[in-house]
């Protein structure tokens, strides 16, 4: 039966082809799909295809190329995958053969950070404390000279001077509240703030061993698609956060908790999906390629 209804869908498509004059490069040029497999599809040959997953959505994706409402196309032919997980392995192989992949780097820690902002605290403190030092040394000097010429002035002359160590020593204490407070307000927003460091991409997945997340608290992850997608989105310790189909214009929020090392994600649409850890945009890198696995890895 499934035979049967793999020759009329690629029957179909293939006239549909045909009458916009559209030629396998052009349709491969369109969706992305390779052409052997576009070239399965029109032979009713599904079995060609990397997987069950496939068959929705190249098909969906040749039926938008060719003209054609996807989604009933989809319907009337009974094309019914949607439980069955992609089989991610087979599914990209580039037109030049070549992986691109990013360079790691180590990102420093807020430890580390803290360590080296220290001596920068420290050495404006001890500026401050010397130009303060130097201001009560002047203040007394001017001080004495004038009692020297007029001794009725010793005791304003005096007082005086205490001010100014006064003011010189909250001067100072000011100014080391200032720098304290400072110090605290980064570190705080240092644990609130998200950073994904670097990518490397290889084969059909792009994987961010390295993301700062803030400790003790849960993440939002936010999707957003232009068209629909598929994708599943897994926790390192197996537990399935979000499976299923995007619509076009929706946002999907997922929180990831604050105790997760680690997500995967799977993607039957990547080029319409765009995905946020907080504010911060995720960079899937997929280079045009429709079928798409990221790897998400924590640091808190």
């Amino acid at each position: 039966m499934n035979e049967e209804r793999n020759q009329t869908i690629g029957q179909e498509l293939q006239e549909a082809r045909l009458e916009k004059g559209l030629s396998l490069d052009d349709i491969q040029q369109v969706t992305k799909i390779q052409k052997r497999y576009l070239q399965a599809i029109e032979n009713g040959q599904f079995d060609q295809l990397p997987g069950p997953f496939y068959e929705r959505a190249f098909v969906r994706q040749y039926a938008n190329a060719v003209g054609l409402d996807a989604d009933s196309f989809i319907k009337d032919h009974a094309i019914e995958t949607k439980d069955v997980a992609p089989d991610l392995e087979k599914a990209h192989v580039d037109a030049d053969n070549v992986t691109r992949a990013g360079m790691r780097k180590e990102v420093p820690s807020t430890a580390d950070r803290t360590k080296s902002l220290m001596p920068k605290v420290l050495i404006g403190a001890a500026i401050i404390l010397i130009i303060g030092i130097i201001w009560a040394l002047v203040a007394s000097f001017a001080g004495a000279t004038r009692s020297q010429n007029d001794s009725s002035s010793v005791s304003v002359t005096s007082s005086a001077v205490s001010e100014q160590k006064a003011s010189s020593s909250a001067a100072k204490s000011s100014e080391d509240e200032a720098a304290k407070k400072a110090s605290e307000e980064k570190k705080a927003a240092d644990k609130d703030t998200i950073k994904l460091g670097p990518s490397q991409v290889t084969g059909n997945t792009v994987k961010y061993s390295g993301i700062e997340l803030p400790q003790n608290k849960d993440t939002d992850m936010t999707l957003n698609a232009t068209a629909d997608v598929w994708t599943q989105i897994t926790d390192v310790n197996g537990g399935v956060l979000y499976n299923g189909t995007l619509k076009a214009g929706a946002n999907q929020v997922i929180k990831i908790p604050a105790t997760s090392k680690g997500v995967t994600m799977q993607i039957g649409n990547a080029n319409v999906l765009k995905v946020k850890l907080g504010q911060e945009d995720v960079k899937l890198d997929n280079n045009g390629t429709i079928v798409w696995n990221a790897n998400l890895q924590f640091k808190r």
